[in-house]
C-alpha cells in the first residue's frame, strides 16, 4: 500500500499507531479481569484483616475479665476463710490467733497488689478491711466480722460491675459479628456485581466484534464508531482500516468483474455471430449437396443422350442435320462437364477427429447457449466423464442446432431441455430431449427430407444440415417422441481412443 496516496489524517493515525505499538487483543481482554481479580483480592484481604482485628479486640476484652474472675474467686475465698475461722472459734469458744488473722491480712494484701479489680474503690475497701485485722485491734473477732462485711460489699460491687462489663463485651461482640457477617455478605455481592459489569462490558465488546466480522463475511464493509473507553478500541480502529481497504478492494473487484462480464458478453456475441455464419455456410453446403445429388442423378441419362447424339452424328451424312446434331452433342458434353464439376465441388470435406473431453465440450456449449436462450428455458445435462476421439466441431455444430431446434419448438412457453451423452465401446451416443410438442408425425414417418418443413417460415434445411453433418462423421441420427411427448433426437458417432 502506498502510504503517500492515503488521506493525511488517516496517515497520521496510522503513523501514531506504528510508533507506539498497541496492546494486543489478549491484553485488552485480560485487563478488566485483572482489575477484577485485584479488587477481589483486596476485598478478601480487608475482610480477613477485619476478622483478625475483631478477634484480637475480643481477646483483649477477655483477658481483663479472666483476671477479674480470678480476682473474684480469690476475694470469695478470703471471705470463706474468714467465715470458717469465725465459725470454728465460735464452736470452740476460743479467740482467733494473730497468725490466723495475719494469713487473712496477707491474702488481702495479695488481692490489692495484683490489681485485678474493676471497681476503682476496691483497693481502698480492701485496705480498709485489712485495717480491721491489724494487731492493734483490741478484739480480733470483731475485726474479722468488720473485714468480712467490707469484703462482701466489695464483692457485691465487683460482681455488679462484672455483669455490666460482660454485657458491654457481649454487645461489642454482637456488633462485630454483625459487621463481619455484613462484610462477608456484602463483599461477595459487590464482587459478583463488579464481575457481572466487567463481564457485560468485555463480552459486549466481543459480541460487537463478532457482529463486525459477520458483516465482513456478508461483504458489508461499513466502519464503526470507536468508543475511547472500550477495551477493544484499538481493535475497532484496526477493523475500520481493514474495512476501508476491503471496501476499496471490493469496488475494484466489482469494476474488474463488470469489465470481464462486458468482455465475455462481447466475445459470446462474436462467437454466436460466427456460429450463425457457420450455420449459413452449412445451409449453403446442404444446398450444394442437394445440387450434387441432382447432378449425379442427371449425369448418367445426359451421358447416355450424349453418346446417342455422337452415334447419330457418325451415322448422318455431312450436311446441316449432322452439324446440328454435333452442336447438340457438344452442348450435352458441356452440360456433362458442368455436372462433373458440381459433383466435385459438392463433395464434403471430412473433419479430422481429435481427443475431446465430453463434459467440457457439453458444458462450454450450454454455457454459451445461456446467453442466447430465454430464462424460462432450463437446460439439464447428464454427461459421462471421459475423453473420446471424434470430430469436435461437427459434434459442436450438431448439438448447437439441436438445442436451437428445441428452443424454437418451446416458443414462448417455459420448458426444459435435457442433454445426455454416454460412451458405449466404440461409439458415443448423444441425446437431446425437450418438453415441446415433439416432431411432426410426417417427419417421424418419412424421415429427414430437404426442403420439407412444417414451419411457416422454415426452409426445411435445419434437420438436413444436422443429418449431413452426422453422416459426414460416419454416424447416424434417430428422431423419436419422448416419454412426455416432446422431441427426442439420438445421435451416434464412432468414437476412437
Amino acid at each position: 500500500m502506498n502510504i503517500n496516496a492515503i488521506d493525511p489524517e488517516r496517515r497520521q493515525r496510522i503513523m501514531k499507531r506504528t510508533l507506539r505499538p498497541p496492546p494486543t487483543i489478549h491484553t485488552a481482554l485480560l485487563r478488566p479481569f485483572r482489575l477484577a481479580a485485584v479488587l477481589t483480592i483486596v476485598a478478601l484481604v480487608v475482610s480477613l484483616g477485619f476478622l483478625a482485628y475483631t478477634s484480637w479486640t475480643s481477646a483483649q476484652r477477655l483477658d481483663p475479665l479472666e483476671r477479674h474472675i480470678t480476682h473474684l474467686q480469690d476475694l470469695q475465698q478470703t471471705s470463706i476463710d474468714i467465715q470458717e475461722l469465725l465459725i470454728r472459734h465460735v464452736q470452740t469458744d476460743s479467740t482467733p490467733t494473730n497468725a490466723e488473722v495475719a494469713r487473712i491480712s496477707k491474702e488481702l494484701t495479695g488481692l490489692i497488689s495484683r490489681g485485678a479489680h474493676l471497681h476503682p474503690d476496691t483497693p481502698v475497701q480492701l485496705a480498709r478491711a485489712r485495717g480491721f485485722l491489724d494487731d492493734s485491734q483490741p478484739d480480733l473477732k470483731t475485726g474479722l466480722l468488720a473485714a468480712l462485711t467490707v469484703i462482701r460489699e466489695t464483692l457485691h460491687q465487683e460482681n455488679d460491675l462484672q455483669r455490666k462489663v460482660v454485657g458491654q463485651t457481649r454487645k461489642a461482640a454482637e456488633v462485630e459479628l454483625a459487621v463481619a457477617a455484613g462484610a462477608m455478605l456484602v463483599l461477595p455481592v459487590l464482587a459478583m456485581v463488579m464481575l457481572a459489569a466487567i463481564r457485560r462490558r468485555a463480552f459486549g465488546s466481543i459480541n460487537r466484534l463478532t457482529s463486525l466480522l459477520e458483516n465482513v463475511g456478508n461483504l458489508n464493509f461499513h466502519t464503526t464508531d470507536v468508543p475511547a473507553d472500550d477495551p477493544l478500541a484499538n481493535v475497532y480502529a484496526r477493523y475500520n482500516d481493514m474495512a476501508e481497504r476491503l471496501r476499496e478492494a471490493s469496488h475494484a473487484a466489482e469494476a474488474h468483474a463488470e469489465s470481464l462480464e462486458r468482455q465475455v458478453k462481447v466475445a459470446s456475441e462474436t462467437l454466436l455471430r460466427q456460429q450463425a455464419e457457420l450455420e449459413n455456410g452449412s445451409r449453403l453446403a446442404a444446398v450444394g449437396e442437394f445440387s450434387a445429388r441432382l447432378a449425379h442423378e442427371l449425369r448418367n441419362p445426359i451421358s447416355g443422350i450424349s453418346a446417342a447424339l455422337h452415334n447419330m452424328e457418325e451415322e448422318l451424312p455431312d450436311g446441316d442435320e449432322r452439324e446440328r446434331v454435333r452442336l447438340i452433342a457438344d452442348e450435352m458434353e458441356r452440360v456433362t462437364g458442368l455436372l462433373n464439376r458440381m459433383l466435385e465441388q459438392g463433395r464434403a470435406h471430412l473433419e479430422t477427429p481429435m481427443e475431446v473431453d465430453a463434459q467440457k465440450l457439453v458444458g462450454d456449449i450450454v454455457h454459451l447457449m445461456h446467453y442466447q436462450l430465454p430464462e424460462r428455458i432450463a437446460i439439464d445435462t447428464d454427461v459421462a466423464a471421459g475423453t473420446c476421439v471424434i470430430p469436435r466441431d461437427t459434434l459442436r455444430q450438431v448439438l448447437i442446432n439441436l438445442i436451437r431446434n428445441s428452443s424454437d419448438a418451446l416458443a414462448d412457453a417455459a420448458g426444459r431441455i435435457v442433454i445426455r451423452m454416454s460412451r458405449d465401446e466404440r461409439q458415443v451416443t448423444l441425446s437431446v430431449a425437450d418438453t415441446g410438442p415433439g416432431y411432426p408425425d410426417a417427419l417421424l414417418k418419412h424421415g429427414i427430407r430437404p426442403f420439407h418443413t412444417s414451419k411457416a417460415d422454415g426452409t426445411g434445411l435445419g434437420m438436413s444440415i444436422i443429418q449431413r453433418l452426422v453422416r459426414s462423421a460416419g454416424g447416424e441420427i434417430q428422431l423419436k417422441r419422448g416419454d412426455d411427448g416432446g422431441a427426442l433426437t439420438i445421435v451416434t458417432l464412432p468414437c476412437g481412443d
